[in-house]
């Protein structure tokens, strides 16, 4: 396991104490209402690829899950810059560099929910979003993993947190856990800057100066960071739990991109660090097993399983 700098670890320890008491607060629960933007039908049919959730008969450890926040953090005033866009911009500023320009990034065309929001698939992701905000006990932080590669497990943090973003009264934050393979700057119009590799490995020590504004309105990112030749070196859930500790308060959400569990553990490691996972599986696609095997693995690490997103649907 990687280690971790004494700020990660304070962090950590502050989280997981919150944590204990939002279990032992649990008598007291209360059911998040749906905004305005919210009011949404889940369509009846489904056009190819368009996400469906189903939620598991018995969802491991929703029991002792993290409950609701109770207290509301401030939020920034209307027109006020993120703390992420400040950073990316006095960081640019102060290497003589001039920011570079939009127009060379973009926002991937399949994240649906930016560019097509009236279209079926993005209907079925804010039927997604409205599960996920009517839980009784919500989740703040979410893990999205997938039982193979390919199965568009990165594409859908992507289209999620476009679909949570909508109406612009929430703030949301992605996290690219996928060492190994990271995609998520590229399909959110982010650079891929030093990121969470270099926070588990220590070079970077201050959280917040890592995460960067995306091309989604309201979207922010930390990337996976600097390339390695064995990421497992780093994996350290505690170090997870310490930058998410630090970041949380900050947003609305936080949605980790984690890798698919046919060839590393990672996700089932870094799964219980989190409020709930989502496992991502192409009905079209790999063999049913893959799923299964994927399925048994989170619930062994008692992580709480918050639904199934079936997709390349017919």
């Amino acid at each position: 396991m990687g280690r971790m700098n004494d700020a990660l670890r304070k962090a950590a320890e502050e989280r997981e104490r919150k944590r204990h008491q939002k279990h032992r607060d649990a008598g007291v629960t209360s059911t998040a209402v749906p905004g305005p933007d919210d009011d949404v039908q889940q369509p009846q049919g489904s056009g190819a690829g368009a996400p469906h959730v189903r939620q598991p008969s018995e969802a491991p450890g929703a029991a002792d899950g993290a409950g609701v926040r109770v207290a509301e953090q401030p939020r920034r005033r209307s027109g006020e810059p993120s703390r992420a866009a400040v950073a990316l911009e006095r960081s640019e500023a102060e290497a003589g560099v001039v920011a570079v320009a939009s127009e060379r990034r973009v926002v991937d065309a399949r994240v649906v929910c930016f560019h097509r929001p009236r279209d079926p698939q993005a209907e079925q992701m804010r039927g997604l979003r409205t599960t996920l905000l009517t839980m009784e006990q919500q989740p703040k932080s979410m893990a999205i993993t997938s039982g193979a590669s390919r199965e568009g497990k990165s594409l859908a943090c992507a289209n999620l947190a476009a679909s949570l973003v909508e109406g612009g009264s929430r703030r949301v934050l992605l996290v690219d856990a996928n060492l190994r393979y990271p995609e998520l700057d590229e399909l959110v119009g982010a650079a891929r800057t030093a990121g969470l590799s270099d926070l588990m490995g220590g070079s970077v020590s201050d959280v917040h100066s890592v995460v960067q504004p995306t091309l989604i309105p309201n979207v922010d990112l930390i990337c996976a960071g600097t390339s390695l030749d064995n990421p497992g070196s780093l994996l350290n859930p505690k170090a997870l739990a310490g930058v998410l500790g630090v970041v949380e308060d900050d947003y609305d959400a936080v949605i980790v991109d984690t890798p698919a569990l046919d060839e590393y553990a990672d996700a089932a490691v870094m799964a219980p660090e989190v409020d709930g996972a989502i496992l991502v599986c192409q009905v079209e696609g790999p063999a049913r097993n893959l799923a299964e095997t994927a399925l048994d693995l989170l619930e062994s690490a008692r992580a709480r399983v918050l639904g199934i997103m079936a997709t390349n649907c017919r």
